[in-house]
């Protein structure tokens, strides 16, 4: 059975299962709290592999609720993760496979469709308040087209003390401060507590910009907790050693950990704590220095970039102080989200038939500890292109599989990376043992299938709908001529796994 259609049919039962009637005396639905940062790894929290950072509010997060010790995103860069997160689908099914494109634009829609079928939407169809603030990365500055009721879309975010914002879409407001990713989160709680004061349920997003890059403006009072490398040492096989990138990085962290704070604080405040599925996770992890690779570069198979945190907390309907090591990844978010939340899959949801098409794993029964509960094999990971990475460098093409046991990476031209999972750090590539020749053929059979279910279907519907100035950007960045060349760029981009099969 194909992949989605195996997965749909876990999903609807379970929807139909927590179908809640409001008017029939059920359960009131949860309210559902999305915090998103960018370039916070894994590995970078206190009770993970830095120790010394101080990140007091995630740890008391993990404590009281689930932890996804091996999640993941499924293409480390901004804009492919915030389209998998809103719309349930793969990069090439609704085409943002690059930085710098539009939801507007995604090809998997009908005509007249193509703001429709997101998260926000499912949610508001249901009959929730939708908001979203902070980075939005997706083209345009409103997020109300995709079924955010309220949109305070944060731009120029990488200066972390003087940027602007839109309120629904209108023009800039210009903005100087400490941190932008505080002013975000207090806008949010702002517009939440007056959502909460009625009886209607609210789904937000505060998608807050630190610790991205550059690192430099981080709160002076967070770097003066790390004066020096005794006090925060360097991840072990960072090569560049430079410790005020190290520190600065780390200082963003504490600062937006002390922001999370805040709203932990202010649920409590409004008495709405055990009624809100709260969730955190970011949009890809930084390199640190690993491999010579600068600390905010993403779009590589290393845990540095593609393992991100997944914390969600629900008091009393899920467990507390819960790690798991399943694997599992972004797509997987927004399926898991609707079945916690119980929307019903009935004709008078409008988003029904889409949620039945998305191709994630439904974690619910996961998270609960459920004996038996579906839980994916493997994750599929991917950077299928340097299209629109602008002055940036360009990195690698690869896919990859990551296991229960091992991440295995090729490129175009042959394998890259098989790194055993145990290896906390990924310091030893075992590519070149003879041990695990057995365990390369069977990953690269894995890698193959998830390739049929990921990506191949889409090539050509991608290619043949995708906004023109994209494949213009494609076909200049790679010299082709732009008449009559996105074909061409269609070709090109087609990964030859046979190229890396192993011998």
């Amino acid at each position: 059975m194909p992949f989605c259609a195996r997965h749909c049919l876990l999903l609807l039962p379970l929807l139909a299962a927590c179908s809640t009637d409001p008017g029939q005396g059920s359960a009131p639905r949860p309210n559902v709290l999305l915090f998103v940062s960018d370039t916070h790894r894994w590995g970078a929290m206190s009770f993970t592999q830095t120790p010394d950072v101080e990140t007091p509010h995630l740890s008391h997060l993990q404590e009281q609720g689930v932890s996804l010790d091996r999640h993941y995103v499924n293409l480390p860069i901004c804009t492919p993760f915030r389209a998998i997160l809103l719309t349930g689908r793969w990069p090439y099914q609704q085409g943002l496979m690059a930085n710098h494109m539009s939801l507007a634009e995604r090809v998997d829609m009908p005509q007249g469709q193509s703001t429709r079928g997101t998260v926000a939407w499912a949610f508001r169809d249901a009959g929730y308040a939708t908001g979203h603030f902070g980075k939005w990365h997706l083209g345009g500055r409103d997020a109300r087209p995709f079924g955010f009721d309220k949109s305070i879309v944060w731009a120029g975010t990488n200066n972390h003390r003087e940027c602007r914002y839109s309120v629904d879409g209108e023009q800039y407001t210009d903005w100087e401060g400490l941190s932008n990713s505080t002013a975000t989160t207090e806008q949010a709680l702002e517009w939440i507590e007056g959502t909460s004061a009625g009886d209607q349920p609210f789904f937000a997003v505060i998608s807050v910009n630190p610790p991205h890059g550059p690192f430099h403006d981080a709160p002076d009072e967070k770097k003066q907790l790390y004066p020096d490398e005794s006090a925060l040492p360097f991840h072990p096989l960072d090569v560049t050693r430079d410790f005020e990138q190290h520190r600065d990085y780390h200082a963003l962290i504490s600062g937006m950990d002390g922001d999370l704070g805040v709203v932990l604080a202010r649920l409590d405040e409004l008495g709405i704590a055990d009624s809100t599925i709260l969730l955190y996770t970011s949009d890809h992890g930084g390199m640190t220095g690993v491999d010579g690779v600068a600390y905010g570069q993403k779009r590589h198979p290393n845990d540095e970039s593609a393992r991100i945190p997944f914390l969600i907390r629900w008091p009393g309907q899920l467990p507390e102080g819960i790690r798991l090591e399943a694997p599992t990844s972004t797509i997987d978010v927004f399926p898991t989200l609707v079945s916690l939340a119980g929307l019903a899959p009935s004709d008078a949801v409008p988003s029904a038939d889409y949620i039945a098409s998305l191709p994630g794993t439904d974690l619910s029964g996961l998270l609960r500890g459920e004996p038996g509960a579906p839980r994916p094999d493997s994750v599929f990971l991917a950077h299928p292109s340097n299209m629109n990475n602008r002055g940036s460098r360009h990195e690698l093409i690869w896919r990859a599989v990551v296991t229960d046991d091992f991440t295995y990476a090729v490129t175009g031209s042959g394998e890259h990376r098989l790194w055993a999972n145990a290896d906390g750090h990924q310091d030893t590539n075992l590519l070149g043992d003879p041990a695990h020749s057995a365990t390369r053929k069977r990953l690269w059979q894995r890698l193959d299938q998830w390739m049929n279910e990921a990506e191949r279907p889409f090539y050509d519907n991608w290619f043949a709908r995708a906004a023109e100035r994209e494949v213009a950007a494609w076909n200049a960045e790679h010299g082709l001529d732009a008449a009559g060349a996105d074909r061409q760029a269609g070709r090109a981009s087609v990964f030859d796994m046979n190229a890396s099969k192993p011998r």
